[in-house]
């Protein structure tokens, strides 16, 4: 399936809000984890059946949910009727090539991001999509599959010490996008160590392989450009929610949310950059060896152009000729061509063509 859009034939024709999967599966039987906490309190477990969600939430605790799987149109459409979540959130959210955006409903604010990964020869980045539905006392989260990337907010979680216990939903979802945006930078820092590393190999030797990894990293670059820019939006976005979910308190982290998401994105503009210079100087370098080689094959050319004369001058098949029959013509005739082109180098050598 292609990286930067995903089919959509099984949408086409239906209503809006319709709960249609599109994308790669990654996993077999959704599974959710409820991590419900206060200042005094963490309980974190495994929940069966989304039913069991029912009645969970309290107004002196916090509510995160996390929805590992989306391609179960049912467990959505339960999910959705339990936390009041509309019909075409739930769409954005089955749609694991949707667009990152952040959206505001009444209720709820709905956020949708990319979380990049590398592969493991670290050369490949693939992305899972991250959704995540804030409301009033509670956080639902949705994963194509389960990860690690938010275990250090588990961990945290499950601390005495710390603020995350005390602030509400809406710094949860801050820590959460601060894992993410510290993925990228991680994702960018590791292809960015082989992407300077290539500037040398250039002009010690610019073979095809090279080129060829070039290319590589620049599309590799372009895919995560692709999920980067929007997901800057939804940083800056995050400070001017409206609709009282996000409370002043958190304001200052938000900023700095926003400084890192703007350092992810100025981080891809320098190694694009960097990309295309490498092929303009893979280009130069390939093009100065090729010179080198014409300079080379015309300055033998032209010392021969001579001599060839000379050769074919003395090889005509004429009976009176001069010099035919002297005893040490042949050697006299050797002597003077490669005085020639003994001159002829010395002359290059010293108009410095050589």
């Amino acid at each position: 399936m292609a990286r930067f859009l995903k089919k959509m034939d099984t949408r086409a024709g239906r209503p809006p809000g319709a709960l249609v999967f599109v994308g790669r599966q990654k996993i077999d039987t959704p599974r959710l984890r409820v991590i419900e906490y206060d200042a005094d309190m963490a309980r974190d477990d495994f929940v069966q059946h989304p039913g069991q969600l029912a009645g969970r939430t309290r107004p002196d605790t916090v509510l995160w949910c996390n929805v590992d799987g989306v391609h179960d149109a049912g467990l959505m459409e339960t999910l959705g009727g339990l936390f009041g979540i509309p019909a075409l959130v739930l769409e954005d959210i089955m749609n694991t090539g949707q667009r990152p955006k952040l959206e505001e409903f009444p209720g709820i604010v709905f956020v949708s991001i990319k979380m990049p990964s590398l592969s493991q020869d670290r050369s490949a980045v693939t992305t899972d999509q991250l959704s995540a539905v804030l409301s009033d006392g509670c956080l639902l989260t949705f994963q194509e599959r389960p990860g690690m990337v938010f275990e250090p907010v588990r961990e945290r979680l499950k601390g005495q010490t710390g603020r995350l216990r005390r602030y509400g939903p809406d710094y949860l979802l801050y820590a959460l996008l601060d894992c993410v945006f510290e993925g990228y930078l991680k994702t960018i820092e590791a292809l960015g160590e082989r992407i300077e590393e290539l500037d040398d190999e250039i002009f010690e030797d610019p073979t095809p392989e090279l080129l060829q990894e070039i290319t590589h990293y620049r599309r590799e670059m372009a895919y995560i450009r692709k999920a980067v820019r929007p997901a800057r939006e939804i940083a800056l976005r995050m400070a001017r929610v409206e609709n009282g979910l996000v409370g002043e308190g958190i304001q200052p982290f938000l900023r700095d949310l926003a400084d890192m998401a703007e350092m992810t994105a100025d981080a891809v503009e320098v190694y694009r950059e960097l990309l295309n210079d490498h092929q303009n100087s893979y280009n130069m370098a390939v093009g100065n060896r090729l010179n080198d080689i014409m300079k080379f094959l015309t300055i033998f050319s032209t010392v021969f152009i001579p001599l060839s004369f000379l050769a074919g001058v003395y090889g005509m098949n004429f009976d009176v000729m001069p010099e035919l029959h002297v005893e040490y013509a042949y050697f006299v005739l050797l002597g003077v061509m490669v005085a020639v082109a003994g001159g002829m180098l010395v002359y290059f050598r010293w108009r410095r063509w050589l």
